[in-house]
């Protein structure tokens, strides 16, 4: 995948021409939300959705299709760097990602944005057994950012 391809937000993403697309964004930490809006809110043609906890994040998968989904893992300062499938203070992007395994029309795109290497490998080898073959992307989120910033127009 060439780094134009990391975000479809730049792009043209599969969907109904002129029908407005659900993106997902998950971080518990709000500057990350602040980075993100000045990125993607104008984009044309996609409503983000942004939420903090992994608990909001499975109710608006729920509620509703998304294109995208963009995913931290530790949600709680107190749980920051934990190693995958230990206890956290909070639920974790893992868990989010085990919603999606659950669901049978899951986003088409899931980028993980995560700063722990390991949980976001871990998220990823999970997503890859989705029988819907989602494309997942993972990219630290400074790394999503500054791709996001090089590819406006």
């Amino acid at each position: 995948m060439a780094d134009s391809d990391i975000i479809f937000l730049m792009g043209n993403p599969a969907g109904d021409a002129g029908s407005e697309r659900n993106v997902l964004f998950l971080d518990d930490m709000e500057w990350r939300h602040s980075e993100f809006s000045r990125c993607v809110d104008d984009l044309p043609g996609f409503r983000i959705w942004r939420v903090h906890t992994a608990e909001a994040a499975v109710e608006l998968l729920m509620s509703r299709g998304f294109v995208q989904v963009f995913l931290d893992h530790d949600l709680s300062d107190d749980d920051v760097m934990c190693v995958p499938g230990s206890a956290t203070r909070v639920p974790t992007g893992m868990d989010v990602v085990d919603h999606i395994l659950g669901m049978e029309h899951p986003p088409s795109q899931v980028v993980i944005h995560s700063c722990n290497g390991p949980a976001a490998l871990e998220m990823e080898r999970r997503l890859e057994t989705h029988s819907a073959r989602i494309a997942i992307r993972r990219i630290p989120f400074p790394f999503l950012m500054q791709s996001l910033r090089s590819t406006r127009p």
